[in-house]
Protein backbone atom coordinates (compact mmCIF):
# COMPACT_ATOMS: atom_id res chain seq x y z
CA UNK A 1 0.00 0.00 0.00
CA UNK A 2 1.35 3.59 -0.71
CA UNK A 3 -0.31 6.80 -0.67
CA UNK A 4 1.58 9.97 -3.40
CA UNK A 5 0.68 13.52 -2.94
CA UNK A 6 1.99 16.72 -4.14
CA UNK A 7 2.31 20.38 -2.38
CA UNK A 8 2.43 23.91 -3.76
CA UNK A 9 5.21 25.79 -1.71
CA UNK A 10 8.36 24.92 0.37
CA UNK A 11 8.78 22.10 2.74
CA UNK A 12 8.68 22.35 6.58
CA UNK A 13 12.22 22.32 7.73
CA UNK A 14 13.57 20.33 10.92
CA UNK A 15 15.90 22.94 12.09
CA UNK A 16 14.12 25.89 14.32
CA UNK A 17 13.64 29.05 12.18
CA UNK A 18 16.31 32.30 13.82
CA UNK A 19 14.02 35.08 12.91
CA UNK A 20 10.13 35.51 13.77
CA UNK A 21 9.47 35.82 9.83
CA UNK A 22 10.49 32.67 9.12
CA UNK A 23 9.21 30.86 11.96
CA UNK A 24 5.68 32.39 10.41
CA UNK A 25 6.73 31.04 7.18
CA UNK A 26 7.41 27.57 8.91
CA UNK A 27 4.32 27.61 10.52
CA UNK A 28 2.71 28.46 7.02
CA UNK A 29 4.68 25.32 5.21
CA UNK A 30 3.81 23.04 8.37
CA UNK A 31 0.13 23.89 8.19
CA UNK A 32 -0.19 23.41 4.43
CA UNK A 33 1.51 19.62 4.66
CA UNK A 34 -0.82 19.16 7.38
CA UNK A 35 -4.19 19.93 5.62
CA UNK A 36 -3.22 18.12 2.10
CA UNK A 37 -1.35 14.66 4.05
CA UNK A 38 -4.80 14.72 6.49
CA UNK A 39 -6.98 14.41 3.07
CA UNK A 40 -4.77 11.33 1.94
CA UNK A 41 -4.50 9.41 5.46
CA UNK A 42 -7.84 8.38 6.95
CA UNK A 43 -5.57 6.39 9.51
CA UNK A 44 -1.61 5.95 10.30
CA UNK A 45 -0.12 3.35 8.64
CA UNK A 46 1.46 0.47 10.81
CA UNK A 47 4.67 -0.85 10.72
CA UNK A 48 8.14 0.29 8.47
CA UNK A 49 7.52 2.71 5.87
CA UNK A 50 9.36 3.73 2.90
CA UNK A 51 9.26 7.33 2.37
CA UNK A 52 10.15 9.12 -1.03
CA UNK A 53 10.27 13.33 -1.72
CA UNK A 54 11.36 14.95 -4.38
CA UNK A 55 11.31 18.83 -4.13
CA UNK A 56 11.68 20.95 -6.83
CA UNK A 57 12.84 24.77 -5.37
CA UNK A 58 12.80 27.66 -7.35
CA UNK A 59 15.77 29.50 -6.23
CA UNK A 60 18.61 29.30 -3.05
CA UNK A 61 20.22 26.57 -1.20
CA UNK A 62 18.01 23.77 0.19
CA UNK A 63 19.09 21.50 2.81
CA UNK A 64 18.17 17.93 2.57
CA UNK A 65 18.40 16.83 5.92
CA UNK A 66 16.55 19.67 7.48
CA UNK A 67 13.73 18.77 4.52
CA UNK A 68 13.21 15.34 5.54
CA UNK A 69 13.64 15.74 9.16
CA UNK A 70 10.76 18.36 8.55
CA UNK A 71 8.53 16.61 6.66
CA UNK A 72 8.91 13.73 8.77
CA UNK A 73 7.89 15.79 11.84
CA UNK A 74 4.77 17.24 10.27
CA UNK A 75 3.72 13.82 9.19
CA UNK A 76 3.69 12.05 12.48
CA UNK A 77 0.65 10.89 14.23
CA UNK A 78 -0.69 11.87 10.73
CA UNK A 79 1.08 9.07 8.43
CA UNK A 80 2.45 7.30 11.13
CA UNK A 81 1.92 7.03 15.08
CA UNK A 82 6.08 7.82 15.32
CA UNK A 83 8.69 8.56 12.82
CA UNK A 84 11.11 5.71 13.87
CA UNK A 85 8.34 3.63 11.13
CA UNK A 86 10.49 5.29 8.76
CA UNK A 87 13.54 3.06 8.26
CA UNK A 88 13.87 4.22 4.09
CA UNK A 89 13.88 6.81 2.52
CA UNK A 90 14.58 8.38 -0.86
CA UNK A 91 15.29 12.06 -1.41
CA UNK A 92 15.40 13.95 -5.08
CA UNK A 93 15.74 18.08 -5.58
CA UNK A 94 16.40 19.90 -8.72
CA UNK A 95 15.44 23.66 -9.63
CA UNK A 96 12.47 24.78 -11.15
CA UNK A 97 10.05 27.40 -11.61
CA UNK A 98 8.37 27.33 -8.11
CA UNK A 99 8.62 25.83 -5.17
CA UNK A 100 6.92 22.41 -5.07
CA UNK A 101 7.36 18.98 -3.57
CA UNK A 102 5.42 15.48 -3.57
CA UNK A 103 5.63 12.89 -0.82
CA UNK A 104 4.80 8.81 -1.52
CA UNK A 105 4.78 6.86 1.56
CA UNK A 106 4.81 3.51 1.26
CA UNK A 107 4.30 0.13 3.73
CA UNK A 108 7.11 -2.02 3.71
CA UNK A 109 5.05 -4.57 5.63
Amino acid sequence: MYVEFSIQGKPPYKQAPADSSERENQKLYRHNLEIEARKHFPEMMKGDIKMEIFYTRAKGRSDAANNIGGIADTLQGIAFADDKQVVEIHYREKRGITDAYSIKISSLV
